[in-house]
């Protein structure tokens, strides 16, 4: 396995054209699970833990909203600070997209979804190339500035993917397609970008169908790290601060740092 691995690093960010079909097939995968939830659901709690399941979902509809109008990121944005001053700018912008559909139940937020969704995902591919170079502070601290491609092309497919993850932790099935592997690679991408402050280079080893083998870092690995990839995919996103981790070789001091790393979802 070794001899075959990718530097993880040369995972390229997905282009306009494959990140739109990625979110068409995170949308209908997204939506089967959503279409599955009872009345006694909606009021569950989930990993996100300011959210019950009907909240996680208006935040879902929100990001549909955003990614068809620019604008209203901005607006929320604003309104956030306003509103939340004790939040993070982030985190009060995802506070009002939630509160902005309150009144709405359960299986009308699947609907404003299940009409929004593919809208946004085409308006996300026609964003014009000038406009996809502009650099955005994320909002989030100890985040760099990042092009809004970026969001465009990968952060709203990872962040519906996500909550996909969160929507099935109530006991819905999670169900992998083709696409969850293009999902999962760029943000062992991320992890690598980010591991150059590590210095021990790690295989880390993903099962599953969305799984594969990457290097993290530069030059023979210490050690290869065993995990399954959604799992270490909630890890990666603060879901799991004791996700089950397999040394299959090496140093058992390599565990620390592919525990305890973050990545923006």
């Amino acid at each position: 396995m070794i001899d075959s691995l990718t530097p993880a690093t040369r995972l390229p960010q997905p282009d306009p054209d494959q990140a739109q079909a990625v979110a068409h097939a995170e949308g209908r995968a997204t939506l089967e699970l959503l279409r599955t939830l009872g009345d006694d659901d909606w009021t569950r709690p989930t990993d996100c833990t300011d959210w019950d399941v009907r909240a996680l979902v208006a935040h879902l509809v929100a990001q549909c909203q955003d990614g068809l109008h620019l604008g209203s990121v901005l607006r929320r944005e604003l309104l956030g600070r306003r509103r939340y001053p004790d939040k993070s700018p982030f985190d009060g912008y995802m506070a009002v997209g939630v509160d902005g559909h309150r009144a709405a139940s359960g299986p009308q937020l699947v609907e404003r979804f299940a009409s929004l969704w593919p809208r946004a995902a085409r308006a996300r591919r026609r964003r014009p190339a000038a406009l996809r170079r502009i650099t955005l502070d994320p909002g989030i601290p100890g985040q760099p500035r990042s092009r809004l491609d970026y969001l465009l092309d990968v952060i709203y497919n990872r962040d519906l993917w996500m909550h996909r993850v969160d929507l099935a932790a109530t006991g819905r099935p999670f169900v992998l397609g083709d696409h969850d592997r293009q999902i999962v690679a760029p943000v062992v991408g991320d992890l690598a970008r980010g591991w150059s402050s590590v210095p021990v280079p790690v295989a880390l080893e993903l099962t599953g169908p969305a799984g594969g083998g990457w290097l993290l870092g530069s030059g023979d690995p210490v050690a290869v790290v065993r995990a399954e990839a959604v799992a270490y995919m909630r890890a990666l996103a603060g879901r799991d601060d004791e996700v089950a981790l397999e040394l299959v070789s090496g140093q058992a001091s390599a565990l620390t740092p592919i525990r305890q790393a973050r990545v923006v979802f």
